[in-house]
Formats: C-alpha cells, sequence, structure tokens
C-alpha cells in the first residue's frame, strides 16, 4: 500500500497506476491534495480557488473512466478552462463574478479522460504578464525563494506542481506563460504548436492565434500523457485544427530518438542580454547533449528585429485587450467600471481601441512571417537551444509599473477618459519603458508564439542560490514527438524529479 503522505513521490502516471490497482484509495489521494493546498497556500498563494466540492462529485465517473490518468486530481489555471457552474475570474475583478454555463472543449476532453478537478491556480490580470501578480489574488510566490516570482501567467499552476501539491496542473502560453513559469519553479512545460489545444465553445482562436493551452508536470510521460487527452479529436470550429498523430505521444516517448543537429543560440530576439547565470545554464545544456551524441552548433534563425516583434506583441495584446473592454459589458450583463481592470491593462485597452485595423493586419502578418523564417531555418537543423529568459527569476515588483505611473493612468484613463492623453510622448515613453522593461527580461519565447512552433523548457540546471534555470528547446512545426523524445532522454541522463524545494 502507498500512505497518503508518499504521494509527492510519484508522477501523474504513477499515480493513477496506484489508484487502479488498490494501492492507493481515490478519496485517501484527494484529501492529501486538500491538505497539502491548505498547507502551503497561506505562503505560497498558488490555488485562486479550491474546488473540493466539485471533486469528490467528479469521483465516481473518474473511478470508472479508462486512460493513463484516470482518477487523477489535477488543477486548472484560473484562465481560458472554463467549468460550468465555476466563475473563471482571469486573474481579474472585472471576471470574478462571471461564472461560465458549459466547459471549454479542452476541460470536457479531461474531464472525458476521467481527470478531477481540484481546484484553479492564480494568474495575472487577462494572462498579460510574465509575473504572478495581481490586484485580485495577490501575489503568487516561487516555492524555491519566496521572494521571487514564480513566473507568468501560468505562475501558480507551476508553483503548484513544483510543490508537489499536484503533479499535474493546466496551464496557457501566448508568450511563454507556460515555458517560463517552468523555467522559473523547476518543473517540464511544453508548449505545443498552433492548432493542438481546442478553442471552444467559445473562441476559435485566442491572441490571434499565439496562445496554445498544455500543462505543467514533473514528468515527461505526464505530459505527452496529457497531450494525447488534449488532441483526442479534431474541433471543426477553430481556427486552427492539428489532428493527433497516428502513434500516441506516450508511446513516442519510448522510442530511441535519433542524433540530431541542434542550433544552439544567445543572441535574443527580443532584446536584452542573458546574466552570467543564464550563460552557464546554457552551456551546460550544451555540454549534456553533446555527451549524448547530438551535434551542436552556434546559429540564429533570422527573425525580424527586436524592435518589430516587440511592436506586434504590443499590438496584438492591446487589440485584445481592447476587444475585451468591448464585449465584456454583453458578456456581464451590465455596465463595467474602470476601476475593476488593473492600470497598466487599462492603458493597453485604451491604446488597443486608438489603433488602426490596418495596425492589427500588419502586426499578425509580420508575426505569421515569422513561420516561413522558421521553418526555412529548420531544413537545416533539427532543433534550436536558447534560454528561457535572459534573468533568473524577478523579485516580486520587479516588472510591475510604478505606483505614480498606476495612479496616473487611473486619473487620466479612467476618472478623467481622456484617451487622447496616450498621443503625448511622456505617455508613450512610460508605455515603451516598461514594454522594453519585461521584453528584455524575457528575450527568447515571444517569437515562437507568433511562428507557431512547438517548444518546451526542461529544468537541467539549478544555480548555486539554489534557483532552477529552465532550457528551452523549439522544434519544427509537427514535431512535438521530437521535443518529448528528447526531454525524456534529458531526464533519464539528468534526472530531476527528486530535486524539491523546501516547502
Amino acid at each position: 500500500m502507498i500512505s497518503a503522505a508518499d504521494y509527492q513521490t510519484l508522477d501523474g502516471i504513477g499515480l493513477a497506476q496506484a489508484l487502479r490497482s488498490g494501492a492507493l484509495g481515490h478519496e485517501e489521494l484527494l484529501q492529501a491534495m486538500l491538505g497539502e493546498i491548505e498547507r502551503l497556500n497561506p505562503r505560497l498563494n498558488v490555488v485562486y480557488r479550491s474546488m473540493p466540492e466539485l471533486a469528490r462529485q467528479m469521483l465516481p465517473a473518474a473511478r470508472n473512466a479508462d486512460g493513463a490518468l484516470a482518477g487523477l486530481p489535477i488543477l486548472l489555471k484560473d484562465l481560458l478552462a472554463d467549468v460550468a457552474g465555476y466563475p473563471t475570474a482571469s486573474g481579474s475583478r472585472l471576471l470574478a463574478q462571471w461564472t461560465p454555463q458549459q466547459d471549454a472543449e479542452i476541460v470536457r476532453r479531461y474531464r472525458q479522460a476521467g481527470l478531477i478537478f481540484l481546484g484553479k491556480t492564480t494568474t495575472p490580470e487577462f494572462g498579460v504578464l510574465p509575473v504572478t501578480e495581481s490586484a485580485l489574488s495577490g501575489v503568487s510566490c516561487n516555492p524555491w525563494d519566496v521572494k521571487r516570482t514564480c513566473g507568468g501567467s501560468s505562475g501558480g499552476a507551476a508553483a503548484a506542481v513544483a510543490a508537489r501539491i499536484v503533479p499535474i496542473a493546466h496551464g496557457g502560453d501566448g508568450g511563454g506563460s507556460i515555458r517560463i513559469p517552468a523555467s522559473n519553479c523547476g518543473v517540464f512545460g511544453l508548449k505545443p504548436g498552433r492548432g493542438s489545444s481546442p478553442c471552444g465553445p467559445l473562441f476559435a482562436e485566442f491572441w490571434q492565434g499565439l496562445v496554445e493551452q498544455h500543462v505543467l508536470t514533473r514528468s515527461v510521460r505526464d505530459s505527452a500523457a496529457m497531450l494525447d487527452i488534449m488532441l483526442d479529436g479534431a474541433d471543426w470550429g477553430d481556427a486552427h485544427v492539428r489532428m493527433a498523430p497516428p502513434q500516441p505521444f506516450l508511446q513516442q516517448i519510448e522510442h530511441k530518438l535519433p542524433r540530431l543537429r541542434i542550433a544552439c543560440s544567445l543572441t535574443p530576439p527580443m532584446g536584452g542580454a542573458p546574466c552570467p547565470e543564464v550563460v552557464a545554464a546554457h552551456q551546460h545544456s550544451i555540454n549534456l547533449l553533446r555527451s549524448l551524441g547530438h551535434e551542436v552548433e552556434l546559429a540564429s534563425p533570422p527573425l525580424d528585429s527586436a524592435d518589430e516583434l516587440c511592436r506586434v506583441m504590443l499590438v496584438v495584446v492591446c487589440a485584445e485587450l481592447a476587444n475585451l473592454w468591448r464585449s465584456a459589458p454583453q458578456l456581464l450583463g451590465r455596465t463595467i467600471d474602470w476601476r475593476e481592470v488593473e492600470a497598466g491593462n487599462l492603458v493597453l485597452a485604451r491604446m488597443g481601441e486608438k489603433m488602426s485595423a490596418g495596425e492589427l493586419a500588419w502586426a499578425r502578418s509580420t508575426a505569421l512571417r515569422q513561420t516561413r523564417i522558421l521553418q526555412t531555418f529548420f531544413q537545416r537543423y533539427d532543433l534550436l537551444l536558447t534560454p528561457v529568459t535572459n534573468q533568473l527569476p524577478a523579485l516580486h515588483g520587479a516588472l510591475s509599473t510604478s505606483k505614480h505611473e498606476d495612479a496616473l493612468a487611473q486619473f487620466l484613463l479612467g476618472r478623467l477618459g481622456w484617451s487622447v492623453m496616450l498621443r503625448l510622448p511622456a505617455m508613450r515613453n512610460m508605455v515603451a519603458q516598461n514594454l522594453g522593461r519585461v521584453m528584455h527580461y524575457l528575450g527568447w519565447t515571444i517569437p515562437f508564439n507568433m511562428s507557431g512552433h512547438p517548444a518546451m523548457s526542461v529544468p537541467l540546471y539549478w544555480t548555486e542560490q539554489g534557483l532552477p534555470l529552465g532550457t528551452h528547446v523549439v522544434a519544427p512545426m509537427g514535431q512535438e514527438g521530437r521535443l518529448l523524445q528528447l526531454a525524456h532522454e534529458l531526464e533519464l541522463a539528468q534526472p530531476w524529479a527528486q530535486r524539491r524545494p523546501q516547502t
């Protein structure tokens, strides 16, 4: 028999096997996980909403489900993963009480596979920032150093997996929001290629096609099994559709991987410069890959300039927030107040209203141009190896706007409604400086959301201070299997699952 106290040593597939064999009881496991939320959440603040009553309602169906992960409790990100009858706040006071009446398609697939929903994890407002800090839920902490961010926007998910609350947590990635938290928290995070995650029933795509959903895990095989669940059937209402591969990913990872030609780069496409610890982590990964027989050489894809890519991301985010601001009254059935939205996002939404249709068309076409550039690059290389971010996990508040900037934006754009102020050089400079600070911190992940290529963060390095730094690997279109195979090979060569923070 496996005691509930020992559940943290197993991955999701291992726990599901223990449940099927009777070595571990469903209620016993559920109670142990709820106990860990109660114990750790006051310190880490990573679970926004615990849902024990729903989890117990789901137990009977989960016991009868068939699949590699049937019966396993997981956490859902409180963004996109709508659960019928439970609010999806999206990290915002504006949507804190909005309650969907039907499951999101990805949630329906999880439910059908016998997964149990334990609760919702924290996220920054609307998933915009690479840190999980919001006016709604506060600051979420990195289990390896509570003074630092767990990343964003799937920060609560990554921290919950790292802290051993659950082995699997759902996330989404529109600019690095799975890979950045995975790197910060020392867990595995795969962003699948464009069209992999269903967007229904409310949407056909997210963020102009930049967003894909998947999970954060401690083991590669758990990620593979969850990808098989997510790709179980096409949603023909989506703007981008992927079919399941001929062989499940869970089986693909067991195949021997051929030796690969891997390009490596230390030139951040979004600007900035890698800190010494990031450079050391990158070299460590190169050495490990070479020791496994892979060919690694210096090469960078000729993507568009950092200034252009930053502008593309700004236009897309502003347009999407402006659209949310327009559609919120109909969604909520009431008028909305500017005070319900954080100042930074209020500025971006107002900017989105001032942008032209031509700007959005330019941004979308420029983003998609990166797909062609990378596909040509991958004619020569099997994979691309880079850092995930330029810096160590940021200290809390380091990437936020100042209280003075927030107050100014709320007064001018909110209380007075003076959107014309956005034309002033001082206001534009403030936005540009804040954007530049974030982009130079990130450095790497965003172009591969624009291009739609699959990419992953693999936990291969810990600094002398005990902070994890992930390794970023990008693959050609449709090559999630290759990424998972490589990650599995690295997992066997340098296991990481036994490393755990002192929570």
